[in-house]
């Protein structure tokens, strides 16, 4: 690939992690412990086949994930990709956690905030430390990260497994029927189940074996086709709810955009910082929009559809103002993104 195209295509695959961090915004948008009173009516139940919509988000960001880690790689690669790793991943995490569980020891300390917010302030122990800041007890978000640095750590297993012909298929055919087989569940601490080692697996499967898939770019009518598909897709999920429906939405996305007219923008880079604060924006404009609108079911309704986009126009100009005015403290948020 020329340095021009490689340009086209991470700018591309900068727009697919936008797009994923939007989809899990929308799932964590729910509202229901400010209208719980309206469950069982058809706001409810409106609200949660759009999350439902929205669950391709998560094992797009793992598709990608393991594409880049295995792109071009080699044995010795691999120290230098798991020390890129704890600078993107490890860091941010540690970070992140330690963040939020400072705020939640502090905050509902502050007078003026107990009133409104609903926990108690988080115990100072060494136990509560190591519980929020190694396993995320007050950012649960962040259980992605923590899933995805363990995956990132079996990489050499995935390396052995899906770098040879008729091997790779046989076990990527394994992992497929695992996922409606589930012969057993993970430990919890994990955060793994079978859907995110599956699609880490085929990331990692396209990027050893047939990169040039995702190079690929469909003539226009097919790129045209792909993009009505998906609405209709999201229709049918509502009433087929299955696991091809990510398949089948990652393979829309991924073939609907063409890359060579995605725009070059700053917006796409900021997924990261977005995803880590989001939930913390989340709560502060739910509380006010509950303040401010009837409780009503359209009222349930507009808050999902419009939380997102209020903290996404929060989020972005204070991304944007973080990276240019303090872009060392940016760079240690997002782990160098």
């Amino acid at each position: 690939m020329t340095d021009d195209y490689n340009q086209h295509f991470f700018q591309k695959v900068n727009l697919l992690r936008f797009l994923s961090i939007v989809g899990v915004l929308y799932i964590h948008a729910e509202n229901w412990d400010q209208f719980g009173f309206l469950s069982g009516t058809s706001a409810y139940v409106v609200e949660k086949e759009l999350i439902g919509s929205c669950e391709w988000a998560v094992p797009l960001f793992f598709f990608i994930s393991a594409f880049l880690f295995f792109k071009n790689f080699t044995w010795d690669l691999l120290i230098p990709k798991w020390r890129r790793r704890v600078k993107t991943l490890l860091l941010p995490y540690l970070l992140w956690n330690a963040i939020y569980f400072i705020l939640f020891a502090i905050l509902p300390k502050l007078p003026f905030l107990s009133s409104v917010i609903n926990s108690a302030p988080a115990p100072i122990t060494v136990n509560e430390m190591f519980q929020s800041i190694f396993l995320h007890k007050y950012s649960g978000f962040l259980w992605f990260v923590k899933t995805l640095m363990l995956l990132t750590l079996y990489a050499p297993v995935f390396y052995v497994a899906l770098s040879k012909r008729w091997i790779s298929e046989s076990i990527l055919l394994f992992l497929f029927a695992m996922l409606f087989v589930k012969p057993f569940v993970f430990p919890a601490v994990t955060n793994l189940n079978w859907r995110f080692i599956f699609f880490y697996a085929t990331g990692a499967y396209v990027s050893l074996r047939c990169p040039q898939v995702l190079l690929k770019r469909p003539p226009r009518n097919i790129r045209i086709a792909l993009g009505v598909s998906i609405p209709l897709l999201i229709i049918l999920n509502a009433f087929y709810d299955t696991e091809l429906y990510s398949i089948l939405m990652i393979v829309c996305l991924w073939y609907s955009i063409d890359m060579n007219a995605v725009a070059e923008t700053k917006v796409f880079d900021v997924s990261f910082f977005i995803y880590a604060l989001h939930i913390l924006v989340f709560s502060i404009i739910k509380k006010i929009q509950y303040a401010l609108l009837p409780h009503t079911e359209i009222s349930m309704v507009i808050s999902y559809l419009t939380v997102p986009v209020f903290a996404l126009l929060v989020l972005i100009p204070l991304a944007n103002l973080l990276r240019k005015h303090t872009p060392g403290v940016y760079k240690l948020l997002t782990g160098g993104r």
